[in-house]
């Protein structure tokens, strides 16, 4: 039999529906970042995008959202932009696979998308219950009393070389000594405690290679005491614990070791540390920590800095032989800067790890190469600028970064690849400024969920604690970074670290950098 016209196009639009993969749900929730009070931010717009096709929705009273995408697609790009006025910063996430949000039951899985604000410092919770940790620290029997005494407006500030009569308790709350020795920490909590426990570490980070604060290379703690754990009963009152000290030192104390390490600079390119090479341009460090337990931040213990050397032997805290419950923790710093101006112009860090399992054996740090910025400084660029910057051996993704004139992030992107362009309209004559990080495990998906401002966090340098970084200069990001940094200690007691579940990260270590700041201007 004939079929009719109408006939044959049916067949055909039904060949068409067949062929053709249905839409496909993407949902998830629009908060502010945690250090914020991470709450839902409603009216943010959700701009979904496959190829030239974009579709966009605005998220509801409970920052909620949900958009349909072609079920074809392999992989799809979210751009997430606040309302105006209220101090947040845009997102974009570039190449995202769709296949991580596909479900075999209909349901999508929803992401969680945090945007960067201003940091909050009070946060909601019980009334304050606070209590005092008490004693007096000793050595030899006689009473330690700080030459550098500090008061409660650096209660947050970690320990810092050459500073004595310390006392920290959680890793997070330092104090100093009074002229008789004696020590108060004030701890309060919104969390409807009636106890905090957390460790003590006290002691003199006075030691020195050269005897000299000023022209020292080397820093570690001379004398120390640690205890694991002590309940402070938040009732007003106080929890004595007196501390007697010991050496800080290898050959007279059991409880302290070394450690060796070496650094690898192959990977970098435009760095030179050796000071005594008239083109010097560029300091290296290595930072031991003691990790001791999970209520606690961790106790810095000793910087090492590598002028045109390459391995170093750290003074380290002796974990029991086979622990693996504590770590000793190690940041390595590889810094360029301006020999004309010594502005700080680019950094790379890499983290590792030892425990009681492991401790005896050296290490080596492989520096990340940063990434190369290709577009110049202070070029005058339209209101949707593309930026662009070298490939970086080793790297996963970048994240690009854009400031306003006083430092705060506007917006980041998330992208495998080597340019984006800003999504969001900059204002006509405005300046601004931007660069670029990367690390060597982080994947996309990961970072959808984490928290950005815990990144710029993680970024500042507290010049103030490296005694030979201190002249040294910086730029606005770095004030914005600092107060980030800053209510981070103040709410969780510590800067967040590398944040995704990585496999073998205490076997193979963590790499991160991040590239120079460049300032553009908009047409």
């Amino acid at each position: 039999m004939k079929k009719t016209p109408f006939a044959a196009l049916g067949l055909s639009l039904l060949s068409l529906w067949a062929c053709t993969s249905p839409p496909q749900g993407i949902q998830g929730n629009v908060f502010t970042s945690p250090a914020a009070g991470g709450q839902p931010v409603h009216g943010a717009k959700v701009i979904a995008q496959v190829g030239t096709q974009r579709v966009e929705t605005t998220t509801n009273l409970n920052g909620g959202f949900s958009l349909q995408i072609p079920g074809s697609a392999q992989t799809f790009s979210l751009t997430v932009i606040p309302p105006k006025g209220q101090g947040m910063a845009a997102l974009t996430f570039e190449e995202v696979p769709l296949s991580a949000y596909r479900s075999p039951y209909g349901a999508a899985s929803e992401m969680n998308i945090y945007l960067p604000a201003p940091p909050s410092r009070t946060l909601p919770g019980y009334p304050s219950r606070t209590g005092y940790l008490v004693g007096t620290v000793s050595l030899g029997g006689q009473p330690v009393a700080s030459s550098t005494p500090r008061d409660l407006s650096r209660l947050f500030d970690p320990p810092a070389p050459c500073e004595d009569g310390l006392v920290v308790f959680g890793g997070s709350r330092t104090v100093t000594t009074n002229a008789i020795g004696q020590y108060q920490i004030p701890i309060a909590s919104t969390n409807n405690l009636y106890a905090v426990s957390g460790s003590l570490w006290a002691g003199n980070y006075t030691g020195t290679d050269t005897g000299n604060c000023n022209t020292a290379t080397e820093y570690y703690w001379s004398t120390f005491q640690y205890v694991p754990e002590i309940r402070v009963y938040l009732n007003g009152g106080t929890t004595p614990q007196n501390v007697s000290l010991e050496p800080f030192d290898p050959g007279a104390n059991p409880r302290v070791t070394t450690l060796q390490v070496a650094h690898d600079y192959s990977g970098l390119t435009g760095f030179t540390f050796d000071p005594a090479n008239p083109v010097w341009n560029a300091f290296a460090l290595t930072v031991p920590s003691f990790a001791h337990a999970i209520s606690s931040g961790e106790v810095e213990l000793g910087q090492y800095y590598f002028f045109g050397t390459m391995s170093k032997t750290l003074r380290v805290y002796a974990i029991p032989s086979g622990a693996s419950s504590q770590q000793i923790a190690l940041a390595h710093l590889a810094l360029r800067f301006d020999p004309q101006t010594l502005a700080i112009k680019e950094f790379s860090r890499v983290y590792q790890w030892r425990d009681g399992t492991n401790l005896t054996q050296g290490l080596t740090a492989s520096f990340l190469d940063t990434p190369k910025l290709q577009v110049a400084e202070g070029a005058n660029l339209g209101p949707n600028p593309t930026l662009s910057w070298s490939a970086v051996s080793g790297a996963k993704v970048y994240v690009v970064s854009v400031y306003d004139a006083q430092g705060a992030l506007v917006w980041a992107g998330f992208t495998p690849t080597t340019s984006m362009a800003v999504p969001i309209p900059l204002q006509s004559g405005a300046a601004y400024s931007w660069d670029v990080y990367t690390d060597d495990q982080t994947e996309i998906l990961d970072y959808i969920g984490m928290d950005p401002a815990a990144l710029q966090a993680r970024l500042y340098l507290d010049l103030d604690r490296y005694p030979r970084l201190q002249g040294l200069k910086t730029l606005p990001i770095h004030r914005y970074r600092g107060e980030l940094a800053q209510a981070f200690r103040e709410s969780l007691g510590l800067v967040p670290g590398p944040q995704a579940a990585y496999q073998n990260l205490l076997q193979k270590g963590y790499r991160e950098s991040v590239s120079e700041t460049r300032s553009f201007t908009v047409q």
